[in-house]
């Protein structure tokens, strides 16, 4: 599917003030990102061993709350690889499916729009998914501060985030 294709090409963007929570949760890498391995990640306990699986974590935490916030256009923000490249791609399917099912686009119109009008589309479906990590990012900072110690010694901690 074209529309599929095209949004995998995009790189959602983050506020750059979740840098310091994201860098909390995932391996820091040496030269070449997502290059650590699950032994990088047991050594350094961090629960991601790269940034785009704490962003698709924050995008499911998001709309498993249906919460979402919406980016400011005035911060500072940062990108991350295009979805295509995030690993395991079934889960970026479902994290696009997720805000596919969230989103108004009427798929049965989408044929008779032109390019112009399917980028709308696209941009929109990006905003969406940036507004649903950004409101699962909120959560994961929310009960850092509510609870210090949630997240330490707690091999489930994100899947107890999620039954919340």
């Amino acid at each position: 599917m074209e529309l599929l294709k095209k949004i995998k090409d995009r790189e959602p963007e983050y506020d750059s003030a979740n840098e310091e929570l994201i860098t909390k949760f995932t391996v820091v890498q040496g030269g070449r990102a997502g290059t650590a391995g699950e032994s990088a990640s047991w050594e350094q306990g961090k629960h991601f061993s790269t940034k785009y699986e704490i962003y698709m974590y924050a995008a499911l935490l998001g709309l498993k709350n249906d919460y979402r916030l919406a980016l400011k256009p005035s911060i500072d923000k940062s990108k991350f690889i295009p979805i295509k490249s995030w690993q395991p791609s079934d889960l970026a399917e479902y994290v696009i499916m997720g805000v596919f099912a969230k989103s108004e686009i009427d798929f049965n119109e989408l044929e008779n729009k032109d390019d112009k009008e399917v980028e709308k589309e696209i941009l929109s479906f990006k905003k969406l998914l940036e507004e649903y990590a950004n409101g699962g990012f909120d959560k994961i900072r929310a009960k850092l501060e509510s609870s210090p110690t949630f997240f330490d010694n707690n091999d489930n901690c994100f899947i107890d985030l999620l039954d919340e």
